[in-house]
This record gives structure tokens, C-alpha cells and sequence, in this order.
């Protein structure tokens, strides 16, 4: 079961509108950070998340959001996919290139694009074109045995409004550690910082959880994301879960 590929978890998706605009729609093996592998070849994986926030305020306002990801195996080594959350105020397209593959080490580029279909200006026509943006990266995995592994990621994203243009940096690591054969360990810190705006928010985000495989075919992931308080955006703490389908 552990070849089975499995989600790109949402956990911080409803913590931050820059970390949303990531590379959405690809395959992880943990909870939020993508990893080297791809989706085998003429599969397809299903997979329903949910997650909400709680800020950490006087008023303690609260996030959620309710989405499914669509990714088809294109190749050995290529995979890509789309995600499409239950509001429709946008379509998340990811792809996924194995470039690099030792005993150990593995090394996989990503590219994603995400599109809104609302406007922010209500005088304006909804459509499409209104807003957009582009993401690209790489991923590294590191196997330390057959228990432990290690994912990293670093991506950049550019995205592109009326008025302005946000230029932000992500790096994303997580470890994970097999207790049992089927029940993951998972902790892991994801960082995100915005260099053409100095209101916007420096975020630090710690995530912990579990990945559950013990069906064939079906993986639980469950994710309790917390968001460090910065000057521009208070802390929060979430949850997060999806439940992952191969389809045969």
C-alpha cells in the first residue's frame, strides 16, 4: 500500500489566500508538502477534502472550504490533475514531471495554474480572465528507510490582479515515520512569504498529522495545521481531512 500515491492534502489552503494559490491538483504522500512520486499510469485518483480554521481573535472568525481532486497518470513519470472546490470561485490545474529517481533520493518538477471565475470588481463581467495565477517548482524526496522519509518542496508563484501583481516564495518540509504498517506519523513545517507587498502576511505554518492505509485502495489523511502569529495576520489553528480513491 505504500505505492499507493496519494492526495495533495488542502490543510493550509484555508489558513492563507497566497498558500491557496500553490500548485494545486497533484499527488503528495503526506499531508501538504508533494513529494517525487507520480500517480501510476492510466489511473486516476479521486479525493474529497474539507478543512476550517479558527483565527485567533477577539471575535474568533472561522474558514472553511469543501473541494475535490481530479489526477490521471499520464505517463510512468508524468501525472496531472485539477482541483475544484465546492464554492467555484476557482479551478486549480497542477502537473507533475519524475525527472530524477536513486536508490534513495528522487527529484520531480511541478508547474500549476489557477484561474478565477469571479471578479472582484462588481462592476466588472464575470468571467475567467478576470484574475490568474502561475506557479512552478520542484520536489524532493528523501527515503531514510523503509519506515522514515522526507519531503521537500520549493515553489514560486506569481499572481496577477486588477491592480497589482503578488510575486511569493514556499517552501514546504515534512517527515514521516510508519509506526505500524498502514498508520503514518507525519509533522512538518510550511513557510510562505510575499516580496512585493510588505502588508501582506509572512506566514509560518506547522502541520501535524496522520495518513490512515489500511484499505485497499482508500488513504485518510488527517491534518491539524497551526499558523504562528505575524504582524500582519494573527495565529489560527485548523483541521483538515481527505479521504483518497484509486480508481482501478
Amino acid at each position: 500500500m505504500k505505492k499507493l500515491i496519494f492526495v495533495l492534502l488542502l490543510p493550509f489552503v484555508f489558513i492563507s489566500e497566497n498558500t491557496y494559490s500553490q500548485t494545486a491538483g497533484i499527488s503528495a504522500s503526506k499531508l501538504s508538502a508533494v513529494n517525487a512520486t507520480t500517480v501510476l499510469e492510466d489511473k486516476i485518483e479521486f479525493e474529497p477534502s474539507f478543512g476550517f480554521s479558527v483565527f485567533m481573535t477577539d471575535s474568533l472568525p472561522v474558514y472553511s472550504d469543501l473541494g475535490f481532486r481530479f489526477t490521471y497518470g499520464l505517463t510512468s513519470k508524468t501525472e496531472m490533475g485539477i482541483v475544484i472546490p465546492v464554492s467555484l470561485n476557482t479551478l486549480n490545474w497542477g502537473i507533475k514531471y519524475n525527472a530524477v529517481n536513486f536508490k534513495q533520493y528522487s527529484v520531480v518538477f511541478i508547474a500549476g495554474f489557477q484561474n478565477s471565475l469571479n471578479s472582484d470588481n462588481q462592476s466588472q463581467e464575470k468571467t475567467a480572465s478576470l484574475f490568474y495565477s502561475y506557479s512552478g517548482g520542484a520536489a524532493f524526496t528523501y527515503l531514510v528507510s523503509e519506515k522514515v522519509s522526507i519531503d521537500f518542496t520549493g515553489q514560486l508563484q506569481g499572481k496577477f490582479h486588477y491592480s497589482h501583481q503578488d510575486l511569493t516564495v514556499f517552501l514546504n518540509s515534512e517527515a514521516g515515520y510508519f509506526i505500524t504498517d498502514g498508520l503514518q506519523l507525519v509533522t512538518g513545517i510550511c513557510y510562505n512569504k510575499d516580496f512585493t507587498h510588505k502588508q501582506y502576511a509572512e506566514n509560518i505554518i506547522i502541520n501535524s498529522g496522520v495518513t490512515l492505509e489500511n484499505a485497499k485502495n482508500f488513504i485518510l489523511v488527517l491534518n491539524f495545521p497551526y499558523k504562528l502569529k505575524n504582524k500582519n495576520s494573527p495565529a489560527s489553528i485548523g483541521f483538515a481531512l481527505a479521504l483518497t480513491m484509486l480508481i482501478e
